[in-house]
């Protein structure tokens, strides 16, 4: 793997616009960039950091990461929602029919380890500035270690098989790379480390951002609570229970977070204290772009594509009176209107993605699913049952449902739990992550995968191969 011509990319994007610009994986080599900057240069002063952090957050927005195929997938390759556009490599994802060419799984790897490489550089050189404050270290290397574990968060789940709490976990993950790229030889023959060494990763970089980030951040930025909800989640998929359940109720306790009134609230206000972290869009964010969100989301008539509405399964599964997607829920026709479901042009669509400019916020944790990381924390842990009712319960309500029986416990409540998190977080790329760290059937449409089958995780992309010397074909995931 060679990032020669990304090296120059970085700095003339840089010193052009302020921004830190890489393209992961690429294949050229050129031994001398004519208007490349020093490192040292670079990094300069806190003024360059900045700019540079900017670069790791703008990364994130990328149609790889939270700005597109891998948001959708999630949940049209799973039992919430149907993809019946015209383009043929998503039509693959859905029939689970995929090979190592696959343009968007290329696009996830390549795009992630963009911003990791984004987010090392700044680890590596923002201590090493004259004249900045240990504190200003702190909050660049810690948010920039947020973003880095955010990203291995996404690629392990992507391409490596599940977490199994207490087990080795020496399964195949993906490369880890924690040092940036400085030159234009530089060394990234790395063969895939071990999914347990992947998490253990993660797990240093957030406990690591915690020690450093003040508490607040923002709601598009990370603080100290931003990355105890990651690390709430991460505990979650480890199956530290006990610590999944402590590090959200600590996140629910924070003054500027609250569960909002209505489901609705935190789309149609993308500034709603239920938003703990988001990736921030603006229309100028996606020009020329036929691949956001709200592009699929959208009917034709409304500005879209009208390519991906709800399963009709998913709309008869759900609990009479949630209106998140029960019967009678879809109480309104108007896009925008007081509904996360809208009947249009005979179909149903949501609410979640409307902006026909395509600069709706992505929104990647929310207070909602710390309730539930809590609730399931509780259940699974050594919480009490009743703890756990209520922190479900808090959610339900909120979707107009009425408390669980007083007497529901153990697999019946963590059912209940799983349940909660299909519909609160329909739309926002949990759901088939969701079953595959579970171990449960996935399904689409006709198409079903059970545990084990091999396109439950994706391939790694063969042009990922062919570049690093230290993988091979038998470093491919089985039955690629």
């Amino acid at each position: 793997m060679n990032y020669s011509t990304t090296l120059r990319s970085l700095f003339l994007a840089l010193a052009a616009v302020g921004l830190l610009g890489l393209t992961a994986c690429d294949q050229t080599i050129d031994k001398d960039p004519e208007q490349s900057i020093p490192i040292g240069q670079v990094f300069e002063d806190s003024t360059a950091a900045s700019r540079a952090l900017t670069g790791v957050y703008d990364g994130i927005q990328a149609n790889g990461i939270y700005g597109g195929f891998p948001v959708m997938a999630a949940d049209f390759t799973a039992d919430v929602a149907n993809f019946s556009g015209s383009f043929t490599t998503w039509q693959q994802a859905q029939n689970f029919n995929l090979s190592s060419t696959h343009g968007p799984t290329q696009n996830i790897w390549a795009d992630h380890y963009d911003v990791i490489n984004r987010a090392n550089l700044i680890i590596d050189n923002v201590p090493n500035i004259e004249g900045i404050s240990q504190a200003g270290i702190d909050d660049f290397v810690g948010q920039a270690k947020f973003v880095r574990a955010l990203s291995y968060f996404n690629l392990v789940r992507w391409f490596g098989q599940p977490y199994q709490p207490g087990a080795s976990n020496d399964q195949p993950g993906v490369i880890l790379q924690t040092e940036g790229v400085r030159n234009t030889d530089p060394e990234f023959n790395k063969p895939r480390a071990s999914v347990g060494e992947i998490y253990s990763q993660i797990r240093s970089d957030l406990e690591d951002a915690v020690s450093r980030l003040d508490v607040e951040g923002s709601r598009t930025r990370a603080g100290q609570a931003v990355a105890n909800a990651l690390l709430a989640k991460v505990s979650l998929y480890q199956g530290r229970y006990d610590e999944a359940a402590t590090r959200a109720e600590t996140v629910i306790g924070q003054p500027e977070f609250a569960l909002s009134g209505s489901p609705l609230t935190p789309y149609a206000n993308e500034s709603s204290s239920e938003i703990v972290f988001a990736v921030s869009y603006s229309s100028t964010d996606n020009t020329g772009t036929n691949d956001f969100m709200s592009s699929f989301y959208l009917p034709g008539d409304l500005g879209g594509r009208g390519d991906i509405n709800p399963l009709g399964q998913f709309l008869s599964d759900a609990e009479d009176g949630d209106i998140r997607a029960g019967v009678g829920s879809v109480s309104s026709s108007e896009v925008n209107g007081d509904s996360l479901l809208y009947a249009f042009s005979g179909n149903v669509w949501t609410n979640k993605w409307t902006q026909n400019s395509f600069g709706d916020d992505m929104p990647v944790l929310r207070v909602s699913e710390m309730y539930l990381i809590q609730a399931e924390g509780l259940a699974r842990g050594s919480g009490s049952a009743a703890d756990a009712r209520a922190a479900v319960n808090a959610v339900r309500n909120r979707a107009g449902l009425s408390d669980v029986n007083v007497s529901l416990s153990g697999q019946d409540l963590i059912d209940e739990i799983i349940r909660q998190r299909r519909y609160e977080l329909a739309f926002e790329a949990d759901r088939r992550h969701d079953l595959q760290r579970l171990g449960r059937t996935i399904s689409s449409g006709t198409q079903v995968l059970q545990p084990g089958d091999s396109q439950r995780i994706l391939p790694i992309p063969n042009r990922a191969i062919q570049v690093n010397d230290a993988l091979d074909q038998s470093s491919q995931n089985p039955g690629y």
